[in-house]
Order: C-alpha cells, then structure tokens, then sequence
C-alpha cells in the first residue's frame, strides 16, 4: 500500500511538471521577440560589468547596435529610457565614451521624435553634446550630432540656412571614413544632396547625390530610385534633357529590380515629363499614361494630378479638347477630395490649362472663370496666404463647378433652339459675338488695374514709375536714412504646433497695424520676414527729419502693442531696433521684383532688434545723437553686437 501511494505521488509530481514545462514554454514562444531584445540587453550589460573593457571596439559596431535594435526602435523613450542610461554609464565606466555619447544622442533623438521635451532643451542638449564630442575628438559622435542638429533646425522653416550649415560640417568631418567605418554616410550625404536641391543649388545637388550613390552602404535599398530621380530631376531643371532621362531611366532601372511599383511609376513619369519638356509627344504619351495609373494604385495623388495636368497640356495643344477636359476636370475633382487640397501649385496647371481650353472653344465666360482661378492660385503660392485664400478658392470650384453645369445646360438648350429657326441662330451668334468682345474688353481693363495694384504692393509708386519706363536696373545711394526692424519675442515658439489660422490673422491684424503707422509718419515698408517687419525713412524721397520720423514710429508702435494678446490670453511682446546713415537701394529679380535695401546701416538696424529688450526700443549711439535733444534715454551699456564687436547702445524712454 505504502508503495502504490508513493508511486502515485512519483506519476502526479511528473504530470505538474510537465503542465509547467509546456506553459512556460507556451509563454516564451509567444513573448519571443521582447526576450531576445532583453537578452541582448543583458547580455551586453554583462559583458561591460564582467569585463570593465569596451564592448564595441568600432564605430559601426555601435552604429549597427543601436540601429538594428528592435527593442529601442519599437518602445518609447519612457520604456527604454532606463536600460540607455545603464549602457550610457557602464560604456563610460568601461571606457568607451564613443559609444556613451550614442547612447545619449539616441536617447535625445527619441526625445524629439516623440515630443516629450521642449525644442529649447532639445536643442540645448545637442549643443552641449556636440561640444563634448568636438572638445574629446569623439570624431563619429560628432559627424552624428552634427547631423541631428541639421534635421533640427530643417524642420524649422525660417532655418533652413541653419540646417544646411550643420549638415556641412558634418559632411566635412564624415567625408573622411569610408562607408564601411561610418555605416550612415550614404543617407546622410544623401540628406545634404536634398537640402541643396531644395535650395535650387543644382550642381551642388548632382555633385552629392552623385557622391552618395557611389558610397552604397544602405540597408534601404529603395533609397537608390530616389537618389537617380534627384538628379534627373536637377539636370531637367538645367534644362539637359538628355542627361536627366539617362537618370531616370536608372531609377527606373532600381525600381524593377527591387519590385517597387510606386518608383517604377514615378520613373516613367518624369521620363513622359522630360519628354514633354522636348516637344516629343508621342514618347511622352504613354509614359504619362503610366504614371498617372501608377499614382492611383499606390496613393500617389498629387503625382497623378500632375501628370495629368501635363498630359491635358498635350492634348490641348493637339486640339484634342475633349480628352483635355476628361483629364483635368477628373483631375480637379480627384484633388478636392484629399486634405491636401488646395495645392497651388497643382491648381494652377488645372486652371490654367482649363482656361485655354475654354478659350480655344469660344466659351469665353468659363475661360474668364478659370483664368482668374488661376491667377488666384498663383497669387497664393506666391504670397502662400494660405489661410485667407482657401475659402475663396473653395468658393471659386464650387462657383465654377456650378456654372459648369449651368453652362452645360444652356448649351443644350440652345442646340434645341438652333435647330428651330435658322433666323435665330443668327440672332443668337451676333448677341453672343458682341458678349464675347465685351468680356474681353473687362477682362483686359480688370487685369491691367490688377497689375498696376499689385505693382504698387511691391513697389514705392515712384520705382514702379521707373520700371514701368524701362529703366533696370534700379540702384541707388542715400547718404541719410533711418532702418527700424520689429521682431515679435518668441513668436517662433509660439507658433509651434498651432492653427496655422490663426497665425496668420495674427500677423495680418499685426503688420497691418505697422502699415498704419508707418503710412502715418511717412516710413515705406520694404518687407515682412517670418514674424519681422522692417521699414525705412527717408528713401526713395529725401526726409530731412528721417530719424525723428523713425523714431515716432516705434513708439507708436510700443504704445499701440502694449499688453498685446493672442485669443487664448497668451501675452507677445515686440522688440524694436533702430539705425541711420548711408544706404543702397535697388530692385532686384526680372520676373518677381523686390525692392531692398543693403549697408551696414541695415544690418546694423537688424543686430539692434536681435539683441534688443522685449517691449523696448534699441538704437545705436549714432542715431541717439540725432534725436537726443527731443527725447530720454536709458543707457545700455557696452552690447556685443556681431560682426561689429562691443558697442555703446541705447533704450529710447520716452
């Protein structure tokens, strides 16, 4: 009995084991993934504390770690926060500050991708790190940081200048090791080719984009279709047509290689672009045909709007009108459907093209229509007024849309009135003739008063005068004018993330207030920079009192803005820099004008509103000397201004 009992015992013990082995294995299975990322964790945090010597002997070993690490990739930065700063010390403790630094810049990359801490810090915590990597010749941490600080600033528009600085210095650093020591030089140098591209620095975008194709190192393979189409798309901006297919062409090349339908598409169609470009159609055609297909299968809109815009081109310089119209009204209709809508750009080669077609046919009350959408549409991608214009230009489509149809309508009834009396149609024809002239005739008076206003915006009447006669260049010399420049404080940081409304009825209601001062006290503005106003006194007409005149500005300006709040209650305060003495002015561009001003005295204006007092006004000892006897100042003291070193400055009082 003893012995049944106990053998009993023996089986039920070997049972729940089993059932324990099985669970245990159940659950490794199913949590396999997270194991191994944990495990590898370890496993290294292990071999630094038993070893005390570094892990990772060279850069693309650490480079490698942390980027094919699923574990840092998939979980946030509050998850994996930790397990970095374990790393971080223990490569310190072992001696290996290289890889301490990545570990930190990984962790402030997440940060910023992630929104978790403000821009100021992030950007702080980059400088600070690219100071230590500099100053302990950790040459890799840096190229790294260096570049991370490039996609920083690239994000901020009013930067981009900034951004492109950083991705050249770190370019300078990283050109030096090949791809096998430094693993993301490709995608980098590929990043740098981009910026200057956007630039419209073409040579320099084919130069890089070249280096970088030649530097194959990236796991994203897909990364070679776009690099050819880069710099077949700046040797077609070149106008080298033959150069920018051959390009193409190798994108399209990769493309079937790698299987990749969107880029096989996108390839074909800037091949049908560049074709169109040459005036040869017929090769362009179907090229066009398959990219707008293409587009369509893989959510590629806008690239098949565009190409359909091109190809309705064609066709209305074949007098296909029908195919034309097709193409652009489905085209039109397919692009107010997305979010992305309005694109100006996009909507311009839409109006544009349907302007002629209408026009081509006789239906001159529907050209009008879209000829003046278009007009709209590149005003707006010019100013990029956006928010204002995109109610009018949703109005517009439906306005048109509307009479589009209304159109369709009366067409029809008129063919059933045409075949009822021969009499009427010429009666009909001799009305529509006489209406046709005089739409042509408001449309010419209309557009010629909107040229001359829109002149006037850009220009002091008397320059639009001179130009208006001929005379370009324009250039000319003051010995005596006075610069104020306004700057909303901290408007960028402001602005981050808002409603891109409400920004900007913020700035109209603002700069609108200026133009009113400014017009009062007999100032002409020269233009808005961002968040930054800038006016002169004293050019192009001569001002005796040009500082005096200046100087009411600003504190008007002061005054008025005093206590100025956004909707929400968040209080903007304005800093204001003033300077006088010798300037240049001159219009500068052929096909969009811009009057301009250049001296020292300009930027010297400027460096008084950058380093200036928010709610003050700051102007330099010259301009104080001026004025001094009709106003109180406050001393500033010695002010490190750039490129001119200390200098004695001033706060105007009152």
């Amino acid at each position: 009995m003893y012995c049944l009992t106990r053998n009993i015992r023996k089986f039920s013990s070997a049972i729940l084991l089993i059932i324990v082995i099985t669970y245990y294995f159940v659950l490794i299975i199913t949590h396999m993934r997270y194991l191994l990322s944990i495990l590898l964790c370890l496993l290294v945090i292990s071999g630094y504390a038993q070893s005390r010597m570094p892990a990772f002997h060279k850069y693309n070993d650490q480079y490698y770690f942390i980027d094919t690490n699923k574990y840092f990739h998939q979980h946030s930065l509050a998850e994996v926060g930790d397990s970095l700063k374990k790393l971080e010390q223990l490569a310190e403790e072992a001696g290996d500050p290289e890889f301490a630094g990545s570990l930190k810049l990984h962790a402030i990359i997440k940060a910023f991708r992630e929104r978790k801490i403000s821009n100021d810090t992030i950007e702080n915590d980059l400088l600070m790190l690219n100071a230590h990597a500099r100053d302990n010749g950790l040459h890799y941490l840096e190229a790294d940081v260096l570049q991370m600080l490039g996609d920083f600033y690239g994000e901020n528009n009013e930067k981009q200048s900034t951004a492109i600085e950083f991705y050249v210095s770190a370019y300078a650093i990283y050109k030096n090791f090949s791809s096998a020591q430094f693993p993301p030089k490709q995608s980098y140098i590929y990043t740098l080719a981009g910026m200057y591209y956007k630039y419209e620095d073409y040579n320099n975008a084919i130069k890089y984009m070249q280096e970088a194709i030649h530097s194959p190192n990236s796991v994203n393979k897909n990364i070679f279709c776009s690099m050819y189409n880069t710099v077949g798309m700046a040797y077609r901006q070149q106008g080298k047509y033959d150069s920018a297919i051959v390009y193409f062409k190798r994108s399209y090349e990769a493309a079937v290689r790698l299987e990749n339908t969107a880029w096989q598409g996108i390839s074909q169609g800037n091949i049908g672009i560049t074709y169109f470009r040459q005036k040869k159609y017929a090769e362009a055609i179907p090229l066009l045909k398959i990219d707008i297909e293409s587009g369509l299968n893989t959510n590629n809109i806008k690239n098949s709007i565009g190409s359909m815009a091109i190809l309705a081109t064609i066709y209305n310089e074949q007098h296909e009108y029908d195919k034309a119209e097709e193409l652009l009204l489905k085209g039109l209709r397919l692009g107010q459907s997305k979010q992305f809508w309005p694109s100006y750009q996009l909507a311009e080669q839409l109006f544009t093209q349907l302007y002629k077609l209408y026009a081509a046919r006789g239906n001159f009350k529907l050209a009008y229509l879209y000829a003046d959408s278009a007009i709209m549409a590149k005003d707006s991608a010019i100013n990029r007024n956006n928010a204002v214009v995109l109610a009018k230009a949703s109005e517009k489509q439906n306005f048109i849309q509307q009479k589009l149809d209304e159109e369709k309508f009366q067409n029809q009834a008129k063919l059933n009135e045409l075949a009822i009396s021969k009499k009427r149609i010429e009666i009909t024809f001799a009305i529509i003739g006489l209406g046709i002239l005089l739409a042509v005739i408001v449309f010419i008076t209309r557009e010629r008063k909107r040229s001359e206003i829109l002149l006037l915006n850009i220009l002091p009447e008397r320059i639009a005068d001179r130009l208006k006669k001929k005379e370009h260049p324009i250039a000319d010399y003051f010995d005596h004018a006075s610069i104020i420049f306004i700057d909303m404080a901290g408007f960028t940081v402001f602005a981050d993330g808002r409603d891109p409304k409400e920004i900007v009825n913020i700035l109209n209601h603002v700069f609108t207030s200026f133009d009113n001062i400014a017009e009062r006290h007999g100032l002409e503005k020269i233009k808005t920079i961002g968040d930054c106003y800038m006016a002169v006194s004293g050019l192009p007409d001569p001002h005796p009192n040009h500082a005096e005149a200046a100087t009411q500005m600003a504190l008007d300006i002061r005054a008025e803005m005093k206590g100025y709040e956004a909707s929400d209650g968040t209080p903007i305060e304005f800093r204001i820099g003033l300077d006088c003495g010798p300037v240049v002015a001159g219009v500068i561009g052929r096909r969009k004008f811009i009057y301009d001003l250049w001296g020292d005295t300009v930027n010297t204006a400027s460096r008084m509103e950058t380093t200036g007092v928010a709610g003050e006004i700051h102007c330099t000892d010259r301009f104080k000397k001026i004025i001094e006897h009709k106003h109180r100042f406050r001393a500033r003291g010695q002010t490190e201004i750039k490129g001119k070193g200390a200098m004695d400055t001033w706060l105007i009082v009152e």
